[in-house]
Parts: C-alpha cells; structure tokens; sequence
C-alpha cells in the first residue's frame, strides 16, 4: 500500500489501495495464478466418471442417490466436472445427464402437492 504519511490530526497514517488490489465490485485485473490445463489422464478419468454417472441416472427408475444432499451433490459435480471436457462433449453429456434428472425428479415429485412457498 502507498503511504499518504500522517494525515489525520491525531498521527494515523491513511493509506491508499494499490493497483494489486483488486476492485471490490468489479473484475479483478489479475485472477491470480494462471492454472494448468488438466492432463489427459485427468481428463480421461473425468469423462469416465460422467459417463458412468450417465450409465446410472439412465439405468435408474427413480433417484439412485439416498437422500436430497446427495442428489445436489452429485448433480453440482456433474454439473463442474462437464466444463474440464472439451466444449461440445460437456454440454452433449450435460444435456443427456439433465434430462435424465428431470425425469428422475418427475418420478421422485410423483403424486405429491408442489410447494409454492406461500
């Protein structure tokens, strides 16, 4: 931090923001670290990985997951691990993987009153 040096009638230095700090309502200059790309074997397990939970919403008759939680977290890391794939094949898995879940949320929501809030 630059030092605008006592300024202030009781001797406290105020000091003034940096370039290096980034804006606190808008888009820093710098985000950090640039982050490697993965590598192919990351890449390889991850697609493994959404292919099988793809194989499993598919096979499933209604929600194959124990409770709420888990369902949000599986669909969170479906929902992250999609963008490490290249572009075209993330949204085509991501398509197929959110339609499943829809039906599979028809199927769990099956006969019950919706919540409107009120």
């Amino acid at each position: 931090m630059d030092s605008l040096g006592p300024n202030r009638e009781d001797g406290v230095t105020v000091t003034a923001m940096t370039a290096l700090q980034p804006d606190l309502f808008g888009f820093p200059q710098h985000s950090g670290p640039v982050r490697d790309a993965p590598s192919p074997e990351i890449i390889a397990l991850v697609r493994t990985r959404l292919h099988a939970a793809l194989a499993l919403v598919q096979g499933a008759e209604r929600m194959p997951w124990p409770d709420q939680l888990s369902v949000i977290r599986e669909d969170n890391a479906f929902r992250y691990a999609k963008g490490l794939l290249p572009a075209e094949e993330g949204a085509a898995l991501w398509a197929a993987f959110d339609r499943e879940m829809d039906r599979l949320y028809a199927v769990m929501n099956e006969g019950k009153d919706v919540d409107m809030g009120k």
